[in-house]
């Protein structure tokens, strides 16, 4: 385990990418920890996803990087950073959550770490009570390497929906209203897991990669 901000976080190897078994916020393998709009370091808890005092509807009006031109939601017409004047596809590490949150090395994943991700794990679906509450990523070469990915939704508009699928965040845009997003999923009673884009002012969670060798 490595030790980062005073707090261990565990992690697996799989596919030479060193993952960690929980996401940020989260107090367990299957729980759902923090929500984040892209770029934003603030997470929410489902709690306090809304539209009242102290919550956050996570929509275009209180995205972090809006520039403000345009009442629409979720899709501004600008942003203040990752735009086309900046030119920026990828999170700088002050806007990485995972940087904030656990420190120095820990970081957000890319779109291609989590394809390689799918590539060697096969999914299976995690239920509790009858519930849904997860997805297990097993590597191919060896079963007692896994990851348990919750099934949280995302938070927009002053709700979290969708929660019979996990989203989770990358590092990188797939355009300029569009981050890369992970998803987790059991449709038709089948366990999978692939790449998407979400609008980047959605909440989705994040899963944190270590670079640093143990």
């Amino acid at each position: 385990m490595w030790e980062a901000g005073g707090d261990e976080h565990p992690y697996v190897e799989i596919a030479g990418i060193k993952w960690a078994t929980m996401n940020i916020g989260a107090e367990s393998e299957t729980d759902v920890g923090l929500y984040f709009q892209w770029g934003d370091t603030q997470g929410y808890t489902a709690s306090q996803v809304g539209s009242g005092n102290y919550q956050k509807p996570f929509d275009s009006a209180d995205y972090k990087f809006w520039n403000g031109t345009t009442p629409s939601s979720p899709f501004p017409t600008g942003f203040l950073k990752y735009n086309a004047i900046d030119n920026k596809t990828t999170l700088d590490l002050s806007d990485d959550a995972a940087r904030l949150y656990w420190g120095e090395y820990w970081r957000m994943p890319t779109g291609a770490e989590f394809e390689a991700l799918i590539s060697a794990t096969n999914a299976s679906a995690l239920y509790s009570g009858g519930n849904l509450v997860g997805i297990i990523l097993t590597d191919k070469t060896d079963s007692s390497k896994e990851l348990i990915f919750p099934v949280g939704g995302y938070a927009a508009g002053a709700v979290v929906g969708n929660t019979t699928q996990g989203f989770y965040h990358t590092s990188s845009l797939m355009g300029e209203h569009v981050s890369g997003c992970f998803i987790v999923y059991n449709d038709n009673g089948e366990a999978g897991a692939g790449t998407n884009g979400a609008p980047r002012v959605f909440g989705c969670n994040i899963r944190p990669v270590l670079d640093e060798p143990i």
